[in-house]
């Protein structure tokens, strides 16, 4: 009864006027009864603050006095064995109910599985268009229309927290005037924003084409910088989505789940209409050359790099700077391209070799340290970098300090370390936390260790939701190893200094780190696409467990915002193999005033 009468008043209202008119009434009379036996007039007057008082008055006594010629008083309990449609039919008989209301009723107050339709509900529906693969577009129909249509559309459980939902993202955030994109936690699922984001985008920005693009690091880095994506294309269905989602700005048709192997001639001419790239990014598969994989110290005696077909994926980026030739070419893996041989050559050589005989291009090879650009991570990679303008790329200086090489600028600012990166996310036990969760995004304007790299590089959250912030479980042996190693220590050190080798499962001479807990003082060592396997080299320095996701990927210098999709494995495996954007940011960088050094003369 009470949310019947409460529904009435709300009826073209604001929220705060009809809420004082409700506790006005409620004040006023002991029950309803009451009410309908009280002169019109002093109902009137009691909710006049809430506008329309006659109409609503004359409403309320209305439906109060259909319920009495029903039940003998103003009650709706006898309802409560009736079936939904018998029960939404009848409350739609009383005065000013609508089927958008008797739905309100039946979900709040009856626990029915219905789905009321507001104007916040079909708004926010038809502008993140959940339904447009279906050929259903939600625009345009009024309240009566949507509420037919959705009926059967929601899945019954989901029905009452999504209209909550909605109801108050609509009032919070996703307004019907100037909604407020900026903060909206779901935008990167919401059709229009994306729309609206591939528009924005300025077709005289330079565009790359990303081969390889995975979870999309070196893209978010050159957009960062100011170019744009014209095309992006992996094999890896689960980077595809995790790329698609987090690049509304890259039209979905331009995002291509394919292998390079089984493009066409002229295929990536063709679908960038013609128009040639400025800058074509390439990050083949680098496990073939990593010393983390099959070069690794436990197998490199019966391993061939030339019998390792991964290892010349990286000719496919080079046919396709020869058939796009784009003014820039950026060629990214790790330093173990630059050391295994294929021929006379190392691997990077016999790519700057084959670029400048076949293409014309000039060449130099740069082995850059993320940590130097204000990465919190110790990673090597090697970049070939190609160019067919009359300049060359500089190398972008490093601006932090790599205390890893026996030459760092000792002018250099101190190096990112892992607790700047990770110090505010909430605190997870094993096994626990949430791909997706709800958790009120901190502020963060007063601490000073945001100033350096999470503010600095626009990396922390803006909205309630924090995602991929999950540990993996742990046995209770790992767990007692985790416990009783301190910061910087290692598997050697749980023997030599700990004495428990019981706990090991691993042969110290070959997995001297397989166990390792992190210093928080130091940037973290290179995040491998091995965790996808386990999370033992990884140890959290103040909680004992692994890193989570979340705070693997800040390490790569991924935003708050950046979901990664697939399984956890593959979560991993996507994280692991990508470049951190914020060091492609500082090759973009480069890229841009060479173009723009171009452009001048």
């Amino acid at each position: 009864m009470d949310e019947l009468v409460y529904i009435i008043l709300s009826r073209k209202t604001r929220e705060g006027a009809y809420q004082e008119a409700f506790h006005a009434l409620k004040d006023a009379f002991d029950t309803w009864d009451d009410l309908l036996a009280a002169p019109a007039r002093k109902v009137t007057r009691l909710i006049h603050s809430g506008g329309l008082s006659a109409k609503k008055t004359e409403s309320l006594l209305g439906a109060l006095s259909t319920l009495v010629e029903r039940f003998g008083s103003c009650t709706l309990e006898p309802v409560r064995t009736w079936s939904d449609e018998e029960l939404g039919d009848f409350l739609c008989s009383l005065p000013e109910i609508s089927r958008k209301s008797a739905y309100c009723i039946m979900m709040y107050s009856l626990g029915r599985e219905v789905f009321p339709v507001d104007t916040h509900v079909g708004r926010i529906l038809a502008r993140i268009g959940p339904y447009s693969e279906l050929g259903l577009d939600l625009n345009g129909l009024d309240h009566k229309k949507l509420q037919k249509v959705l009926d059967d559309l929601i899945p019954p459980s989901l029905r009452y927290p999504l209209h909550v939902n909605l109801v108050a993202h609509g009032r919070s955030t996703c307004k019907a005037r100037n909604p407020l994109c900026g903060q909206c936690a779901v935008r990167k699922l919401c059709s229009t924003y994306r729309k609206e984001e591939v528009t924005r985008v300025s077709v005289e920005e330079p565009d790359t084409v990303d081969l390889f693009c995975g979870a999309g690091g070196l893209s978010l880095g050159f957009q960062r910088a100011g170019f744009r994506t014209s095309l992006a294309l992996d094999s890896n269905p689960a980077a595809i989505n995790t790329y698609k989602l987090n690049h509304p700005s890259v039209p979905d048709d331009r995002v291509l789940c394919k292998s390079v192997e089984d493009l066409e001639n002229g295929e990536l001419l063709r679908r960038l209409r013609r128009k040639k790239p400025t800058v074509l990014l390439g990050a083949p598969p680098c496990q073939g050359f990593s010393n983390a994989g099959f070069r690794s110290k436990a197998t490199r005696h019966r391993y061939f790099a030339g019998e390792d077909g991964r290892n010349d994926l990286f000719t496919f980026v080079l046919a396709a700077a020869v058939e796009l030739k784009p003014r820039l070419v950026l060629l990214e893996n790790v330093p173990g391209m630059h050391s295994a041989k294929k021929g006379m050559r190392t691997y990077m050589e016999e790519a700057a070799r084959y670029l400048e005989e076949a293409a014309g291009y000039r060449t130099e090879i740069w082995k850059l340290n993320a940590v130097e650009f204000g990465v919190p991570q110790d990673r090597n990679r090697m970049f070939l970098v190609a160019s067919r303008m009359k300049t060359m790329p500089f190398r972008p200086p490093p601006e932090y300090q790599n205390r890893q090489s026996s030459s760092f600028d000792l002018d250099a600012l101190p190096p990112i370390t892992l607790e700047e990166a990770i110090f505010d996310l909430p605190h997870v036990g094993p096994g626990e936390g949430e791909g997706v969760a709800v958790d009120p995004a901190p502020d963060l304007e007063e601490d000073r260790r945001t100033r350096r790299y999470l503010r600095k590089f626009d990396l922390v959250r803006r909205t309630g939701v924090l995602f991929n912030h999950n540990t993996r479980y742990h046995n209770d042996r790992d767990l007692e190893l985790y416990r009783i190693l301190e910061p910087g220590e290692d598997s050697v050190h749980a023997i030599a200094r700990h004495g428990r080798d019981d706990l090991m499962r691993y042969r110290a001479d070959v997995f001297d780190d397989k166990y390792m807990k992190l210093r928080p003082d130091m940037p973290c060592k290179t995040i491998v696409s091995h965790l996808a396997k386990d999370g033992n080299g990884y140890i959290h320095p103040y909680q004992s467990r692994s890193l989570t996701l979340r705070e693997a990927a800040r390490v790569q210098s991924f935003p708050d915002d950046h979901p990664f999709c697939g399984s956890a494995s593959e979560q991993w495996i996507q994280l692991g193999n990508a470049v951190p954007p914020v060091m492609a940011a500082a090759i973009a960088k480069s890229f841009l005033r060479t173009l723009e050094t171009e452009k001048c003369r």
